[in-house]
């Protein structure tokens, strides 16, 4: 396929699009990155040409690029689709002290109508202040994933933050949830409604 590229004067988008898809199967992601970023080069309005470019970036390892691509795509106000928001805060998330701009894109998705106000969302954007150690604004956001959550673990996530900020009463009334949602170590709960403290 390259031979083929390389030896056309004019070669095919298609060819250059195979050719990138042949380098991500074979695991030879900074070729395939190189592709896309030609690609992406040659269409630079072009929404999925530079979506394929972070999506390459992401699947080669190589996060920080990624992130790069995709901040560019929002701040041009290319971001139209709650997977766009999901892929840049996911990003975000895999890379190690990036929690605030992570809550970021997800504050800013949510207030723009365009990401779902989902479990996902709402348990992303409470790990993201408890990571970025913003512990009222992660229980405000842990309180509307937990209703939302499909066992009890995310009640006692909350149960635990509101134990660490010294909410005790608020603590106990989680970890009651948690159990009666069901989570896998109901020891832990029962220890925080064990607790002693107003």
């Amino acid at each position: 396929i390259k031979q083929a590229i390389d030896a056309s004067p004019e070669p095919k988008p298609e060819w250059q699009k195979l050719l990138m898809a042949t380098y991500v199967e074979g695991n030879q992601g900074a070729e395939a990155a190189k592709v896309a970023e030609q690609i992406a080069a040659k269409n630079p309005n072009d929404k999925r040409a530079q979506m394929n470019v972070a999506a390459v970036y992401s699947q080669a390892d190589m996060l920080d690029k990624a992130a790069a691509v995709l901040e560019k795509m929002r701040a041009a106000g290319q971001f139209t689709e709650d997977k766009d928001y999901r892929q840049l805060y996911s990003t975000y998330l895999n890379l190690e002290g990036k929690e605030k701009q992570a809550a970021s894109v997800i504050t800013e998705g949510l207030e723009k109508g365009i990401l779902k106000p989902d479990y996902q969302a709402y348990v992303a954007l409470a790990q993201s202040y408890y990571f970025s150690e913003q512990a009222g604004k992660s229980i405000d956001a842990y309180k509307k994933a937990a209703p939302l959550a499909p066992d009890g673990e995310t009640y006692l996530n909350l149960a635990r933050v509101l134990w660490s900020e010294d909410r005790i009463p608020e603590a106990k009334e989680a970890a009651k949830q948690a159990i009666a949602k069901g989570v896998k170590k109901p020891d832990d709960a029962k220890k925080i409604l064990a607790l002693k403290g107003k």
